[in-house]
């Protein structure tokens, strides 16, 4: 009797300390809905979708992604009426709320991160007209267009995350000091000490990201010729083609490279270029994406690529994976 009283104790002091920490413990957000690269505009009525309000947003967002040899626009815009919006489209991944209040002295912007589900940014503009508030989003769109990248990449990460290659990512850590979430499915296709080529190979389409170093010299180092010399002289070295003599370059001439600074790259400040390879000697091509950093672990210049072969097919999804791949890095 002795003996079951002390478990009847033991379950109830377990029960009480489960309830605890379940009150300090925030419940788990759903995971957000809406298809990749896909905004949804909630207005209060048709006349602000096919008017002036409507306009703008699908002229920022809609706009051709740059790089991509097929035109492909940056992200869908979906649209429903404030009547509609029930619970299902309140957990949409990026979503822009209108309200238009004639009444309203000034404009007002609301935003939540993570408001119905996870992960989710939602932006909210009263205004007292469809003027006032195309001003207010025109001052707002560049930045909620990284706040949707980057909800796209964290979409993305939930899928690669629980099946990552741990023998590529330690390979990657003991030569370059960071890791990446490398996903299944992609292979170590050369390696040595300042380049590795890693690739993914399926029927119709490859998938490729080359990571390579060198001594960091100066600010030079970041200049738009230097990135693009250093790009070619690494591919033209390890990169090759199916046949003898080809092998991979940046084209400058049918798409030229881009070039960004983002300072919010996990290594602090990188520079992005972005714009399509080409194999020389062989009639293949596609869209590439490049960042490059100093590696604060060897004081070194460090580049990852990204670059996609998929013919006569949509890449921008594609373009965005290997993207997120990147963006995972860590030191």
């Amino acid at each position: 009797m002795k003996k079951l009283h002390i478990f009847t104790l033991m379950v109830a002091f377990a029960a009480i300390l489960t309830s605890c920490i379940n009150k300090n413990v925030e419940p788990r957000k759903d995971r957000s809905v809406g298809g990749t690269s896909e905004v949804l505009f909630v207005t209060q009525n048709d006349e602000q979708w096919n008017g002036q309000m409507g306009q703008a947003v699908r002229d920022f967002f809609e706009a051709l992604q740059y790089g991509l040899p097929q035109p492909e626009k940056n992200f869908r815009v979906a649209h429903i009426n404030a009547p509609a919006l029930n619970d299902m489209f309140k957990k949409h991944r990026n979503l822009i709320i209108a309200d238009i209040d004639p009444d309203l002295p000034n404009p007002i912007i609301e935003s939540q991160t993570d408001w119905m589900s996870s992960p989710q940014y939602a932006l909210k503009i009263k205004a007292k007209d469809s003027e006032t508030w195309v001003k207010v989003f025109d001052n707002q769109k560049d930045e909620l267009k990284k706040i949707f990248d980057k909800n796209e990449r964290a979409r993305f990460m939930d899928f690669f995350r629980p099946m990552n290659n741990a023998k590529i990512m330690e390979t990657l850590k003991n030569i370059y000091g960071c890791t990446m979430t490398i996903p299944e499915g992609y292979y170590i296709a050369s390696n040595n000490d300042y380049c590795t080529w890693l690739r993914k190979e399926e029927l119709d389409k490859s998938l490729g990201l080359i990571i390579y170093q060198l001594p960091y010299k100066s600010t030079d180092d970041f200049s738009e010729e230097t990135l693009m010399k250093r790009s070619d002289s690494i591919t033209k070295k390890y990169i090759p083609g199916p046949t003898d003599g080809s092998y991979m370059t940046l084209d400058k001439e049918y798409i030229k490279p881009v070039f960004k600074v983002v300072p919010e790259f996990p290594a602090t400040y990188a520079v992005e270029m972005r714009g399509l390879w080409k194999m020389e000697n062989e009639y293949m091509a596609g869209p590439y994406v490049a960042y490059t950093f100093v590696n604060p672990q060897n004081n070194r210049i460090t580049t990852v690529e990204g670059y996609v072969y998929f013919p006569n097919k949509p890449k921008r999804d594609l373009l965005r994976q290997l993207e997120t791949i990147i963006w995972s890095l860590k030191f």
